[in-house]
């Protein structure tokens, strides 16, 4: 049954492997950055200014723009004073897993002073983008999209626009971190207000220009920390056509939500006449900190059909209303896949022995290893195959080669938690209610959708599914900048005796290891079969201290935030939840 159901994937494995390269282009182009990572001074509209994490002297990074079968080449200079790292977020990696930029997993990271380049065959097309993979330089500026065009679209539209949706907050990710790690959740929970990036622009100031007539490709991109967006335009319907680089069915709908990670096209026509301009939201929103007054942040933009127009608002409930995942079909018709590996996935959070907040999938919180997972992989022989050579704080499972992974993620936690997994897209086969006086569930259509990145609810669970196609070493974590910080995030090893025979690793790989005293060959630690392992006794959770799924009134506030009922969320989370600690 195994080999069947292999033999039946392969039929749509192949077909896209020849569409790829029947749509490769003979004049595919080489394009090529030098992007010296450093600190710029950033002013938030003159409400603030602040230090971002920017390159060649600008924030925010402009995007990257190109086309199937182009090989994207960045060469990094890292002019921090501590590691950076690149993520091309969506892209598979297929074969350049050492470019995966997950700092302890797949490379050491730049050192300050360092150089490093990264060069990327692009095979996929859809709406990706860039980021750091080391501590928090995300949330500090390090982002920006990355967008691949298809020479034989399969929609047809007009022109393209690209509107990536950024939060930005006013203290330094390093100051955040350490209020979201203390104990004492008065501390914890004191409310952050973050300010919202539309386009590269102050979100009330951003415009979108549009023509009578005209169809567009709206690429939403949510390159922010932590927060959601919902997107929607007043008197003008979206059709979703792609999300997280996966093309799907057209799908009319109001408005779009997405976690931080999640990407979705959608169609616009314009209207037949410039009589009027329009408003646009993107409304920044979080169950995750409480923050009276402010959630949801109400960002609005102005669609311009003329700069003489005068702005006409359209009144409709409906604009806070979503597609959901499970009502999408992607284009390439591939049913749902047989498992046969079973890993379940509970996320929790609470308070560790160390006197520390964390996050953990089944108890265990990450702590990065002392050598990248994927040098341990390509050095340890037969150890490779056993999760312990990894370490126990890596919470790494160790994959066969093509066997297709089932995940039940559960979501313990009382707020949302957007998955993503590096070097795949998974299907979602089911989404529901963990609660057992509320089982709720949603299956998805014969054809299940694919993305790469899944926004589960506080008390809610999600069944994914993946086939192991791609060698290397591949995270999946919580897509919250601070709760990968906080520990929620693990590894998948595939395939490691395929790893082994790699031989195409960049020099400098090595050489940026070796330059931070980092080893480059042996288990988590440096050692031999299991050495070291007394090493690896990291934080553990009290007993009965994680964080409940369901605090008093907290289901309500999330009830507000998502559907947009008549609570007053100010006196909610005010008076109510931040009573509750």
């Amino acid at each position: 049954m195994f080999f069947t159901a292999i033999g039946y994937q392969f039929v749509f494995v192949l077909a896209f492997v020849h569409l790829y390269l029947a749509r490769s282009v003979a004049n595919a182009e080489i394009i090529e950055k030098f992007w010296n990572i450093e600190l710029v001074d950033f002013s938030m509209e003159g409400l603030f200014m602040r230090k971002a994490v920017g390159v060649n002297g600008q924030w925010p990074i402009p995007g990257i723009v190109a086309t199937l079968g182009d090989t994207l080449i960045i060469h990094v200079t890292n002019k921090l004073d501590e590691p950076t790292s690149l993520h091309s977020h969506g892209l598979f990696q297929n074969g350049t897993n050492f470019y995966d930029g997950a700092v302890m997993a797949t490379e050491c990271g730049i050192p300050p002073n360092g150089t490093f380049t990264y060069r990327l065959p692009l095979k996929q097309t859809g709406s990706y983008w860039i980021h750091s993979h080391f501590k928090s330089q995300t949330a500090d500026g390090l982002r920006t999209s990355l967008v691949i065009k298809d020479p034989q679209e399969v929609y047809k539209y007009d022109e393209e626009i690209v509107v990536t949706l950024e939060d930005w907050f006013r203290e330094s990710s390093e100051f955040m971190i350490k209020q979201l790690n203390n104990p004492d959740p008065h501390i914890r929970f004191r409310p952050i207000v973050p300010y919202g990036i539309i386009g590269g622009e102050c979100a009330n100031r951003k415009r979108i220009k549009f023509e009578p007539g005209k169809t567009y490709r709206i690429r939403l991109l949510n390159i922010g920390a932590s927060f959601e967006f919902h997107f929607s335009m007043e008197g003008h319907e979206l059709r979703v056509i792609e999300v997280d680089g996966v093309m799907v069915k057209e799908r009319p709908t109001h408005g779009v939500t997405l976690g931080a990670g999640q990407r979705a096209s959608v169609l616009v026509t314009a209207l037949d006449n410039a009589q009027f301009n329009y408003a646009f939201h993107a409304d920044m929103f979080t169950d995750l900190l409480q923050m009276p007054r402010y959630n949801p942040l109400n960002f609005t933009g102005t669609i311009e059909y003329s700069t003489k127009a005068p702005t006409r608002h359209v009144k409709n409930s409906k604009w806070k209303t979503t597609v959901h995942d499970l009502d999408l079909e992607p284009l390439d018709n591939e049913p749902a896949l047989e498992p046969n590996r079973f890993i379940t996935l509970d996320a929790y959070s609470g308070v560790f022995d160390d006197q520390t907040f964390r996050h953990s999938f089944n108890n265990v919180s990450y702590v990065a290893p002392q050598v990248p997972s994927l040098l341990s992989a390509m050095t340890t022989g037969d150890n490779a195959q056993l999760s312990e050579t990894y370490g126990r704080q890596t919470n790494t499972h160790v994959l066969r080669h093509m066997e297709v992974v089932q995940l039940i993620i559960n979501n313990h936690d009382y707020y949302s938690h957007p998955f993503h997994l590096h070097g795949h897209v998974f299907q979602i086969i089911e989404m529901g209610s963990i609660r057992s006086n509320e089982r709720v569930i949603k299956e998805s259509m014969d054809v299940p959708v694919k993305r790469d990145t899944v926004v589960i609810r506080g008390g809610h669970y999600a069944i994914v599914r993946f086939r192991a196609d791609n060698p290397g070493v591949w995270l999946f974590h919580c897509h919250i900048d601070f709760h990968i910080q906080l520990g929620l995030q693990m590894a998948f090893v595939e395939a490691p005796e395929i790893v082994q025979k790699w031989s195409d690793m960049p020099e400098m790989y090595k050489e940026n290891c070796i330059a931070q005293g980092i080893k480059t060959t042996g288990n988590a630690f440096g050692g031999i079969g299991f050495e070291g392992g007394a090493v690896d006794l990291n934080p553990s959770p009290y007993p009965d201290q994680f964080e409940s799924y369901d605090p008093p009134d907290g289901w309500k506030l999330i009830s507000y935030i998502l559907q947009g009922n008549g609570d007053d969320v100010e006196s909610i989370a005010s008076q109510k939840l931040l009573e509750s600690y």
